[in-house]
């Protein structure tokens, strides 16, 4: 989870010269750390679906205790949601850059 979260800034350090908006975010799917993602996001020519936004996102959600400490609730917003086989949780910074998005 450190990784993601350095891989994550490390993005939004790169992005603040990307001239379009965009949204970045970080998905922990409880069940399966195969699946956790650091996803980027930005208008596509084929689908108008920017901003991307995910239905049921329980933003005051109670953070699972290997999140303690790795993540830093005073710079970062934490939701959930469940899909049908899973839970994940939504990783994003509180203090969006000039061009970014809330998910």
């Amino acid at each position: 989870m450190k990784a993601n979260i350095a891989l994550y800034k490390d993005f939004q350090e790169t992005l603040q010269e990307f001239e379009m908006p965009y949204q970045l975010w970080i998905e922990i799917v409880e069940e399966d750390a195969s699946l956790d993602a650091i996803y980027l996001h930005t208008s596509n020519p084929n689908e108008n679906n920017f901003p991307f936004k995910i239905d049921n996102v329980n933003r005051n959600c109670t953070i699972p205790t290997y999140l303690n400490g790795v993540i830093n609730l005073n710079e970062f917003n934490v939701g959930q949601y469940k899909s049908e086989s899973s839970t994940i949780y939504l990783i994003q910074k509180k203090l969006l850059e000039k061009r970014e998005e809330s998910i």
